[in-house]
């Protein structure tokens, strides 16, 4: 079992916006726990469990070109908060999200939520 800390959220959130840059969907879902809950953005229905969120990631990746981190990832016992920009395929702009994301004691997500809005696209 790996004890849950920092350096474990920190490289668990890198390894989510390095799997959302990826055409894989499988990269994505096995950060998540199988009864994990995403909220994406903040306010919207959420998506619960593996099948749920194979659905959701699936379009995430068709339409994100690629992700990065924008800044260091705060972590604290069991959550980790970081800001991100997501740059839509096919489009010149980009999405600035943060992410809010629960860890169980294994360092997967169990509970995830984003923040963001229209004030929050921009044109590159």
């Amino acid at each position: 079992m790996t004890a849950l800390n920092d350096q474990l959220i920190a490289s668990v959130m890198q390894a989510y916006v390095d799997a959302m840059s990826s055409d894989d969907v499988e990269k994505v879902l096995v950060l998540f726990s199988d009864d994990a809950v995403v909220e994406d953005p903040v306010g919207s229905d959420a998506h619960r469990g593996k099948d749920a969120l194979r659905v959701f990631y699936q379009a995430s990746i068709d339409s994100v070109d690629h992700m990065v981190l924008e800044g260091s990832v705060r972590a604290r016992e069991k959550w980790g908060a970081a800001a991100m920009i997501a740059s839509p395929k096919g489009i010149d702009m980009k999405v600035e999200t943060l992410d809010v994301m629960e860890f169980n004691d294994e360092g997967l997500i169990t509970h995830m939520t984003a923040y963001w809005g229209d004030t929050n696209l921009r044109v590159k």
